[in-house]
């Protein structure tokens, strides 16, 4: 079985340009690649599917390179996007390149190079001869992704970003030998003006070919790897491990299994059995967890992925006093949050947060015993919840019964 016989398995394959070509590919082995967006200073979950599918291959034996788009970026990909993306500073995009550069290099071994490289020396008469001449525009005009601007309007800009993504990798191809691209399925239009630009070049007998990926999407339709409170980044500092790990333990059993295929190394076999084990007792999330475990593992290393197991499993068993301040805090940083900057009534609090839809239920929640604040039951209605009492002066966190929390932020 060949690597794309099992991403075929894992329903990563969207579409192939050229069953023929795939092949010769698998034969020769060559170098394969995939473009990184410079929009964020840090990749997400969804941006890691493509990462990790690039990396399958890479341990297939094909060269990988990640491509990260300094000159594409200038400009804004229209791919998938009703208006005009907010042209960002020239610093921003820099800084983006350099955190990204990092997090690549720490995530897995391959080439980097930055398509800025390609066009910094070109001016725009030798683009206009060199690549716009390639493509004809009533090629351009029936792409999916600048024909669904028309209407509301597409710059000049947006609509060369196919042209410069296409001479991306006939660049790649002609000096890095480069045959395949690697794409989310919105990005087919943009593979193939490649493909065209390297059969204008290098005539009709090339090897050059791509490969779209799957949406990954919910259960509900909705895009994979965002929670209420946004996207979930591979870096640390914006999303914590334990927050990343969380959110993957609370995926649904209708998601799971689709998840463990596309986002982890864990092989199809094993991944059957797992899902066996889970369907005879799904509500102890056997499957959620291990797919927490491997995404935390391969993205932050499996010592903080077994400390986030271990937080993970002391917050469901009541014991979070044993665990330090700032464990418990990201321990707590998934479950209903609140800021306060001032003293405040109990009830007020307990109803702000949605602990309880009322005051009049709150009032029976505090005399039932049912409520405690940093560990401390509170039995008096009129007690209030201020900032001397919290941890580190940062939070406290409420308690309502033996294993729902919530969390009270500080200013």
């Amino acid at each position: 079985m060949t690597i794309f016989d099992e991403l075929k398995q894992r329903n990563v394959i969207n579409n192939i340009t050229n069953e023929k070509k795939l092949e010769e590919f698998i034969k020769n082995k060559p170098s394969v690649y995939v473009g990184v967006d410079p929009s964020f200073k840090s990749m997400h979950l969804g941006n890691y599917y493509t990462l990790i599918t690039i990396n399958r291959l890479a341990k297939a034996g094909f060269k990988p390179y990640i491509l990260i788009g300094g000159a594409t970026g200038l400009i804004g990909d229209p791919s998938g996007k009703k208006a005009e993306r907010k042209v960002l500073p020239l610093d921003v995009i820099k800084n983006n390149i350099e955190c990204l550069t990092n997090q690549i290099k720490s995530l897995f071994d391959c080439e980097i190079v930055n398509n800025y490289d390609f066009y910094k020396d070109m001016n725009i008469l030798q683009f206009l001869r060199d690549v716009g001449k390639l493509i004809n525009v009533n090629y351009l005009l029936e792409k999916e992704i600048i024909k669904g601007r028309l209407e509301s309007g597409i710059s000049y800009a947006e609509f060369s970003y196919n042209l410069i993504q296409g001479y991306d990798f006939l660049n790649l191809y002609k000096n890095h030998n480069v045959w395949m691209q690697i794409g989310g399925s919105d990005q087919w239009g943009n593979i193939t003006t490649g493909i065209q630009m390297i059969r204008k070049v290098c005539g009709d007998d090339n090897n050059a070919l791509g490969l779209t990926i799957n949406l990954l999407t919910k259960e509900d339709g909705t895009k994979f790897g965002k929670s209420e409170k946004g996207a979930i980044y591979l870096d640390s500092s914006i999303t914590s491990p334990y927050q990343m790990y969380q959110f993957l333990v609370n995926q649904t059993d209708a998601d799971v299994k689709k998840l463990l295929l596309a986002l982890t190394f864990v092989s199809v076999d094993e991944i059957n059995s797992i899902m066996n084990a889970h369907n005879e007792a799904p509500f102890k999330k056997a499957a959620q967890k291990r797919l927490a475990f491997e995404i935390v593992k391969d993205i932050h290393g499996q010592d903080v992925a077994t400390k986030c197991e271990e937080i993970s499993a002391k917050l469901f068993l009541g014991e979070i006093t044993s665990l330090s301040h700032n464990d418990l805090y990201d321990a707590l940083s998934s479950t209903p949050s609140i800021t306060l900057n001032k003293s405040t009534n109990i009830l007020d609090v307990l109803v702000e947060l949605g602990v309880c839809p009322s005051k009049s239920n709150a009032r029976t929640l505090v005399q039932s015993k049912s409520i405690s604040i940093n560990g401390q039951l509170i039995e008096d209605i009129n007690f209030n919840v201020d900032k001397e009492n919290s941890i580190d002066n940062k939070f406290s966190y409420i308690k309502k019964g033996k294993k729902n929390y919530f969390l009270i932020n500080w200013n």
